[in-house]
This record gives structure tokens, sequence and C-alpha cells, in this order.
């Protein structure tokens, strides 16, 4: 799935790029003068540009996604909780206790990538394509979609490991008995 999965987002993010590339009359113009024999070539160009706009994109969130897993960590755990675990090791423990949890949570992290390169993806097509009022309201969208997205998808993280740790649990406590 990883790699498909990443395949696929990052050709998405390099396809809803092309909105705004294209806008610049250098690249319109040699984009649309190739020969098909390099239509290959375009997709590999797409995918290079997808994954450096996931790259702005992871930068450009980090700390709001922090600020975000804050309120969801605490929510789930208590008000002055803090969540001290890497979240690659609860993922790697959920896909070893439950392959299928972890198949959901990889199907999350998927949508939550492409909504995080739309959002950069709406800022610099607010930029160069969008009147100035357009672009600050698709670009608010697009904030809000990721963030809920975002919210969501670490809920659900966080249930999984509850679910794997009460199933560890009583396992233990059966093969205790």
């Amino acid at each position: 799935m990883a790699l498909p999965g990443l395949l696929i987002e990052y050709l998405v993010s390099g396809a809803i790029a092309l909105t705004w590339l294209l806008q610049l009359p250098a690249l319109h113009d040699k984009l649309f003068g190739l020969p098909s024999a390099f239509l290959p070539v375009a997709f590999l160009l797409l995918y290079v540009v997808g994954m450096v706009v996931d790259f702005l994109a992871w930068n450009v969130t980090q700390y709001p996604k922090r600020w975000i897993r804050t309120l969801v960590y605490r929510r789930y755990r208590g008000s002055d909780a803090i969540d001290r675990e890497s979240g690659t090791l609860r993922q790697a423990r959920i896909a070893l206790y439950a392959p299928d949890l972890a198949k959901e949570l990889a199907m999350r992290s998927s949508r939550d990538r492409i909504a995080r390169g739309c959002v950069v993806n709406s800022v610099l097509a607010g930029c160069f394509v969008l009147p100035w009022w357009v672009g600050v309201l698709v670009s608010t969208f697009a904030i809000v979609i990721w963030a809920s997205f975002e919210r969501l998808s670490y809920g659900y993280e966080l249930c999984a490991e509850q679910l794997v740790t009460e199933r560890l649990n009583r396992q233990a406590e059966n093969s205790a008995a």
C-alpha cells in the first residue's frame, strides 16, 4: 500500500500544482510544446513537483499539526495529558497487532497528505491564478479541511492504540490465569 499510495499522492499533488504552474508563461509554452513521446517524462515531472509540494506542505503544517494533536490527545487522555510516545512507534505497534486498523490508518494518512498538499497548492494558486479574495477563501477552506482530516486521523490512531493495548492486556491476563 505504501509505495502505490505515495505514487498516487504525489501525482495528485503534482497535477493540482499544474493549475498554478501553467500560469507561468515560460512553463506553459514549453509544456504544451512537448512531443507526445515525452509524456512519460511529464508524469515523472508531476511526481517530482508533487514531492516538492508535499515537502513544502509538511514544513508549513508541522506546527499547526502539533497543536491539533495536543488538543486531540488531551481530549482523549485528559486535560493536562502530554503525548510522549513516538507516532511511528504507535503506528508500528498497531501494524504488528492489528493489521486491519493499520491499513485504515494508512488510508487516512494518505488522505491527510493530499489535503496538506492542497493547502500549499491553494496558496500558490491564489498567488498566480485566482483573484486575491478567492485565493484567501480557497486557502482558508483547504486549511480547514486539512485540519479536520488531521484531527480525525489522529483521533483514530489514538483509538486504535487503545484497542491494541486492551487486547494485549486481555491476552496477558488470560495467559496468566
